[in-house]
């Protein structure tokens, strides 16, 4: 029992926290640098797109296109879709412009082929072969 509290207090002491921290430090920087420098152009390019737009609902066209690129770091082809279809609803019910939510979303979003896949439930389609 000793030696698994020993083990656990060398694993959180500050010297090896600090290894771990300075062995990350640099690609750490480097991924939220240009994490930084994405979500700037998106904030400036919403607001090229949303001129003529009331500018109080501004942010929130710019919380939806920042949302979009969280969105396609975690997600691709039909996940993404279905996760930006979610966001489209979610936006639009709360009251912002649907022509302008597709114009930012068909900005970012590169068009993915989509595969529609039927399924049968009908019995006879067990012993058939509708599964192939």
């Amino acid at each position: 029992m000793s030696s698994r509290i020993e083990k656990f207090k060398k694993k959180i002491s500050g010297d090896n926290r600090k290894r771990l921290y300075d062995s990350q430090k640099e690609q750490m920087v480097r991924l939220e640098t240009r994490a930084s420098i994405d979500l700037a152009k998106i904030e400036i390019q919403i607001k090229q797109m949303a001129q003529g737009y009331p500018a109080l609902h501004l942010p929130y066209y710019i919380i939806f296109a920042k949302e979009i690129y969280s969105k396609q770091k975690k997600f691709k082809s039909q996940t993404l879709l279905n996760e930006l279809t979610i966001l489209d609803n979610k936006w639009e019910m709360r009251g912002l412009d649907s022509e302008l939510l597709l114009k930012i979303k068909n900005f970012y979003v590169p068009t993915y082929p989509v595969e529609v896949v039927l399924h049968c439930f009908e019995a006879s389609c067990f012993t058939e072969n509708c599964f192939t």
